[in-house]
């Protein structure tokens, strides 16, 4: 399997949106970015990371100081794939190759406090299906219907919707309906 190393570039919030924000990563060459959404929590916590100049000592600086400095642990990060608007990520031990799931923002989060001691890698393909043109100076984002949570997707219907954007409409009505349909095979596939 083929990989792109990612770079955090901004966290920025969603305009209107009530604590959602949008992560900005990029490859190393910052060609293409790849856009994650994030909620108002974390964004917070991301803003600050990116500000040089505050100083963080959280339970998770501590938890990688100790890491660091007690064990030979070689780790990197592989987001993987998307699920019901969400990027999905693991946590990789490259010494014993035992990996752990975690949410894509969490990985995020591991490699922006890591100082990027613990990279950030997405599967090539993912990228390119998922990634746009990056434009530093570009006014919005685009961003694919299928890593939008529920949340927003709901909010960008009804705002399509609104300003007659029913193309735009369809295409978010069709998402949710696909997830809807998707969960109802699983809870079929559980129930057999």
């Amino acid at each position: 399997m083929s990989k792109i190393r990612l770079f955090l570039q901004q966290a920025t919030e969603v305009v209107g949106g009530e604590k959602e924000g949008l992560l900005i990563l990029t490859d190393a060459y910052q060609e293409r970015q790849l856009v994650v959404p994030c909620e108002g929590r974390l964004l917070e916590e991301f803003k600050s990371r990116l500000d040089k100049h505050q100083y963080h000592l959280g339970l998770i600086d501590i938890l990688l100081d100790v890491i660091d400095n007690q064990a030979s642990l070689s780790l990197s990060l592989l987001v993987t794939n998307v699920d019901k608007g969400s990027y999905r990520a693991v946590l990789n031990n490259n010494d014993t190759q035992k990996q752990i799931s975690i949410g894509g923002v969490e990985a995020v989060l591991l490699n922006k406090a890591s100082n990027d001691k613990i990279p950030l890698y997405i599967d090539e393909a993912l990228f390119l299906r998922q990634s746009t043109k990056f434009n530093m100076k570009a006014d919005g984002v685009a961003l694919p219907v299928n890593a939008l949570p529920v949340s927003m997707l709901k909010k960008t219907l009804g705002k399509a919707v609104a300003t007659e954007n029913y193309e735009l409409a369809s295409q978010l009505r069709d998402e949710l309906k696909r997830r809807k349909e998707k969960g109802n095979r699983k809870a079929d596939d559980v129930g057999e």
